[in-house]
């Protein structure tokens, strides 16, 4: 296990509710069903789980949001993503300006 999950363990401090009982099929299978996938992803918007076993048993999954390999330099480099998440905010609050030439604006920066 990583150290960043042992963290994610020994933190856990969250309530939980038992929200229903799901047997298991005939191929080893859960299925957690559309309620409680939609609760999930309604809070979340995960479209894939990390999945973590108790020493005893209990399985805990984690949502997580996947990002394309070819996004995730973004994620990479603090000062892309510092810059891109203040234009998305200047954009929000109408400071934008309209570009006559595509292609002599990219060429200036």
């Amino acid at each position: 296990m990583k150290k960043d999950e042992k963290e994610i363990l020994n933190t856990l401090r969250e309530e939980f509710r038992a929200i229903g009982v799901k047997s298991i099929d005939s191929k080893n299978r859960i299925n957690l069903g559309g309620k409680v996938l939609k609760l999930v992803f309604t809070k979340t918007k995960a479209d894939a789980y990390k999945i973590f076993v108790g020493e005893e048993g209990d399985i805990l999954l984690r949502p997580v949001v996947t990002i394309p390999s070819r996004e995730a330099w973004v994620y990479r480099s603090p000062k892309v993503l510092k810059q891109i998440r203040q234009g998305l905010t200047e954009a929000k609050q109408g400071k934008t300006e309209k570009v006559e030439d595509l292609d002599e604006f990219l060429e200036k920066l």
